[in-house]
């Protein structure tokens, strides 16, 4: 009886917690939408952002809109991962994979948005020190989270393994 117990107690942590992530899930796809909104339509109304920084505003809502695209697609491989957990696989090749895919998503925004360094760097007219520094911020954050996104995935993986030597043992 008591184990019984302890297994549905453990299935419902389970949910829980993964019922908890999807909440956050939501929660930062809601926000997001809310910040990228925000920055494009205030991109959008500033009459003064070629004048004052040299920049056109199409190049800067581009790479907004890519930012984007990037985030909602890793936010929806972890998505994925919250309904796995919600079935008590957290430690499967499926969310392996989109570990990784978050990484390469990461890292891949990383690089564009080295790339827009070297192209404000390269057409700008005048050199605004701030921008410059918030561009190669985003970038090393960028880089950061695909590394984290990496490690998590290689535990997963390593966590995977682990699990298939005991199923294989029993």
């Amino acid at each position: 009886m008591k184990n019984k117990n302890e297994k549905h107690g453990k299935e419902s942590s389970q949910a829980g917690i993964a019922f908890k992530l999807k909440l956050l899930t939501i929660g930062v796809a809601i926000v997001g939408c809310a910040f990228f909104a925000v920055c494009g339509v205030s991109l959008v109304r500033n009459k003064y952002f070629f004048e004052k920084y040299g920049i056109s505003d199409m190049p800067v809502l581009m790479l907004l809109g890519i930012t984007a695209i990037f985030c909602y697609a890793a936010l929806w491989q972890f998505w994925k991962v919250c309904c796995a957990i919600g079935k008590d696989n957290s430690f499967s090749l499926e969310n392996y994979i989109a570990f990784r895919i978050m990484c390469g998503l990461f890292v891949i925004l990383g690089i564009i948005w080295i790339l827009s360094i070297v192209i404000y760097l390269l057409f700008v007219e005048r050199l605004e020190y701030m921008i410059l520094f918030k561009m190669i911020e985003y970038s090393f954050i960028w880089f950061a989270v695909g590394g984290l996104t990496g490690a998590l995935a290689r535990l997963i993986d390593k966590a995977r393994q682990i699990r298939e030597e005991n199923d294989l043992t029993i």
